[in-house]
């Protein structure tokens, strides 16, 4: 899973979405095909973050389907190894049998190995969500930089003291790397070298220590391909110029329907053995902007 900032003016307004979007913990807050009302709805969200995963292709609408986690291979064991859920995390449900676009979020109250996994029932408007005894359900966690899930039918619903059930032991447990990095908005010129030493002028639009989300008004290359990307960089007082090696992870013609830089071609890079240096200033550059309140 490869997770990064996705600009208000890219997720499509009134039309059923492309791809899933996340928060930063790695959680759904729009399934694939659900229709984002009004870019106000939007705003409400940036504090959470709102982010897709790169690696996801588009697609019309969610499948039955284990996406994301389908080809990865599991693990035996829950928790895996060196991995212990805290009390009180978040959990993300979906209800396999039911509506798949839906997501409920409740919170683990604990689990005894080999035998069952406890949580909260999720609450709508306060009120329990309604399910059955032995209704199948999709589980996700997020536990360091990894995000969980398995699937797995309800044990038991309990009332007291509070609304929560058992879930039954997972067989297998499937993970995706979360990546952590904080991202901020940003909006830097720079020029954008490729191996064959042809230069392009470029916008940095997300920036992060380990990469950053460029628009192009040509192609650099596709993923895999190597370039170099330098921009000046300024603190209060001070400035310096950086150069640093990347490679393209993905690239993407402009959504249709935009109107804001519809020539442009959009990037991700990530950047690969930066000096230690270079890295103190991307990492001051990010958290300046982020302090600002420009947080992707």
């Amino acid at each position: 899973m490869n997770l990064q900032p996705v600009p208000i003016e890219d997720i499509p307004l009134g039309k059923p979405l492309p791809w899933r979007l996340y928060d930063r913990n790695g959680y759904i807050v729009f399934a694939r095909s659900e229709i984002v009302a009004s870019r106000e709805q939007l705003e409400s969200l940036l504090g959470q973050g709102l982010l897709r995963d790169m690696d996801s292709p588009a697609k019309k609408r969610e499948t039955g389907e284990w996406t994301e986690f389908r080809e990865v291979a599991p693990s035996a064991t829950f928790p895996p190894a060196g991995i212990k859920p805290q009390i009180g995390e978040l959990v993300q449900l979906r209800l396999l049998n039911r509506n798949l676009q839906a997501y409920y979020t409740a919170r683990l109250v604990g689990y005894i190995a080999n035998r069952s996994i406890l949580v909260l029932t999720p609450m709508i408007d306060g009120v329990p969500l309604i399910l059955a005894d032995g209704e199948q359900l999709e589980v996700r966690m997020v536990t360091g930089s990894n995000i969980y899930a398995f699937q797995t039918p309800i044990q038991r619903l309990c009332v007291s003291p509070v609304h929560y059930m058992h879930l039954e032991y997972p067989t297998e447990v499937r993970a995706q790397t979360l990546r952590k990095s904080p991202w901020a908005r940003v909006n830097l010129s720079a020029t954008s070298t490729d191996a064959r030493g042809a230069h392009e002028v470029v916008r940095i639009v997300n920036l992060s220590p380990d990469g950053a989300q460029l628009h192009a008004p040509i192609p650099l290359g596709k993923p895999g391909d190597t370039l170099r990307l330098s921009f000046h960089a300024d603190m209060d007082d001070i400035s310096t110029a950086l150069s640093l090696d990347a490679t393209i992870l993905h690239a993407h013609a402009p959504h249709p329907g935009q109107t804001a830089e519809s020539n442009m071609l959009e990037y991700g890079i990530a950047f690969r053995d930066v000096p230690a240096a270079d890295a103190l200033w991307l990492k001051g550059l990010v958290y300046r902007h982020i302090a600002e309140g420009y947080l992707a």
